[in-house]
């Protein structure tokens, strides 16, 4: 019994040793996966405003400049002066800009005046209709110009475009048939900048004023008459 005890416990002690020495290896360090640090407020800094006041000037100046220059502008248009009228007006102004925003302008037209549609057809269907009418012959008056806004704008794509647009008013003379009316007006206008020197005008303005009219049996009588004007001007700068 002795014997087989001792062969049992032979045979163990190569095991044990093994166990003992067999030890797994130690693995290698794994590699490290941290990269290099980077200052992300210099990046963008390239990119975006940081509420300075140097970095957020973004207003550009003027490519043509109105100031200290007279302007001569030929003029023509509409004006819805009577129902019964078909006007156009022929004319022109010339007049000075005092800074960037402001300037005063002389302006006149004469009228071209024809019987409208409505008139045509109202003679048609009542040849004895006796209407009381007043024929316009020209306007002159004072204009004050006050520029508000100035950009640039893309024309289809093809060319850039600078812009003025403006508020106008003024007083002027309606000249008539049946005599002189004084006619204050006030209205809106853009400018757009050919080069230097040319530029091109819309302008609407509305005016108001009282005027006597008559039939053709000479009977009179005095009305407020409020018309709508829309000139196209074609404009030189020295």
């Amino acid at each position: 019994m002795k014997r087989w005890i001792f062969f049992a416990l032979a045979l163990s002690l190569p095991h044990a040793g093994f166990a003992e020495t067999s030890t797994p290896a130690s693995k290698a360090p794994a590699p490290s996966l941290e990269g290099e640090a980077v200052d992300v407020s210099k990046v963008t800094e390239k990119y975006w405003a940081q509420g300075k006041d140097s970095e957020l000037g973004v207003v550009q100046n003027r490519r043509y400049s109105n100031e200290k220059r007279f302007e001569i502008d030929l003029l023509a248009g509409s004006l819805s002066y009577d129902p019964f009228q078909s006007v156009s007006n022929y004319g022109g102004s010339i007049g000075y800009y005092f800074s960037q925003y402001f300037s005063v302008h002389g302006i006149a037209w004469k009228s071209s005046v024809s019987d409208s549609a409505a008139y045509k057809s109202l003679k048609a269907e009542a040849p004895t209709a006796d209407l009381f009418r007043n024929t316009p012959k020209s306007f002159y008056g004072i204009q004050l110009n006050e520029n508000f806004l100035y950009g640039k704008a893309s024309l289809l794509g093809k060319m850039i475009i600078y812009v003025d647009l403006f508020l106008l008013g003024g007083a002027g003379v309606m000249n008539s048939e049946n005599g002189n009316n004084i006619a204050p007006f006030i209205g809106i206008g853009q400018k757009i900048h050919i080069n230097r020197n040319i530029v091109l005008h819309l302008d609407y303005r509305v005016l108001g004023f009282k005027e006597t009219v008559k039939n053709t049996a000479g009977s009179s009588q005095t009305r407020s008459n409020t018309s709508d004007a829309i000139s196209f001007g074609l404009g030189y700068q020295l």
